[in-house]
């Protein structure tokens, strides 16, 4: 049985060698690694594998260009769906709550969240100016905000603050505030593109609005995974209060898991896939620009952009 330094140190050596080009050496050790068993090292995955180890195959997979075993991988590389699946049950009552949500309005308040001491990136400028000119307000969240509505008594919440993460303390508020709130929550590495109008241009902008992901994964709830960097709902959806309520639970049932499986794309999926969503067309993302490219060029290619999203971290 392998313990957690060991454990920690093949998988390393593995990589490596995967980075080097010794593709069988690496297959060789990650078939050491399996073998010889991980006793309570690591989570499994719907394959039945450790995480990690998951990871580092795919790792593998990729590197030689193996499509099948890399979708393979991808795919099954989430809890097992089980463990995730009561959390996404409503009552007949809450059910009827969503339908009857899908045709009401989203307030037009475009959410966004800035924790920690790092400057506020100057994409929360470009939406707070997009959203004066397309007739939407624009509100930043800041610790002092979170902590004057009182959220940051939330559990979950609590933690990850406590903990420095602040990803996922973000993970967690936009739910809350969508909760409260409703309107239209967007990560800070979005940038507005400014060729065909606002979110009213591209969605009905009723009900709940996501976009999937581009890599399918085994959800329990079909394959597609919705990110949770752009979300749009009515207020008192109870999607957002059942997140609110559970995600302590989830991170405490998932133990040392990625946030995309316990606060992220993952546990969001599972919940909302129990009421109806609209799903933004493909081009509602233009693009995506590498981190560091200028202000200046960004705007440039904004202006041109046939979508609203254009990603890019400006940190």
């Amino acid at each position: 049985m392998i313990n957690e330094p060991d454990y920690k140190r093949m998988l390393g050596e593995a990589k490596k060698l995967i980075g080097s080009g010794r593709f069988e050496e690496a297959r060789d050790l990650l078939q050491d690694i399996l073998s010889e068993g991980l006793g309570e090292t690591d989570a499994l995955t719907a394959l039945g594998l450790p995480r990690r180890l998951q990871s580092a195959m795919l790792k593998l997979a990729k590197a030689e260009g193996d499509a099948i075993a890399r979708i393979g991988y991808q795919f099954h590389l989430v809890p097992p769906p089980q463990r995730l699946a009561d959390y996404g049950t409503f009552s007949p009552e809450d059910r009827a709550v969503m339908v009857e949500l899908s045709r009401t309005p989203v307030p037009r308040c475009i959410h966004q969240i800035w924790l920690g001491s790092k400057p506020v990136p100057p994409t929360v400028d470009a939406w707070a100016a997009h959203a004066v000119a397309h007739g939407y307000q624009h509100r930043l969240w800041r610790e002092a905000d979170l902590a004057e509505n009182g959220y940051d008594r939330h559990m979950a919440l609590r933690h990850m603050l406590d903990e420095g993460d602040f990803p996922g303390a973000v993970d967690v508020a936009r739910y809350i505030i969508l909760r409260d709130l409703g309107g239209i929550y967007l990560d800070c590495d979005w940038f507005p593109a400014g060729n065909r109008g606002s979110f009213h241009d591209f969605l009905p902008l009723t009900g709940l609005s996501v976009f999937a992901e581009e890599i399918p994964r085994k959800t329990g709830a079909g394959s597609t995974l919705f990110a949770n960097s752009f979300i749009a709902t009515p207020v008192g959806n109870p999607v957002f209060s059942r997140l609110s309520d559970v995600l302590s639970s989830v991170i405490e049932d998932l133990g040392d898991a990625p946030a995309w499986w316990s606060t992220g794309p993952l546990i969001f999926t599972v919940v909302a896939r129990s009421g109806p969503v609209n799903l933004a067309g493909t081009g509602f993302v233009a693009t995506s620009v590498p981190a560091g490219v200028p202000l200046s060029d960004v705007q440039a290619l904004a202006a041109d952009a046939d979508g609203l999203l254009i990603a890019w971290k400006p940190w």
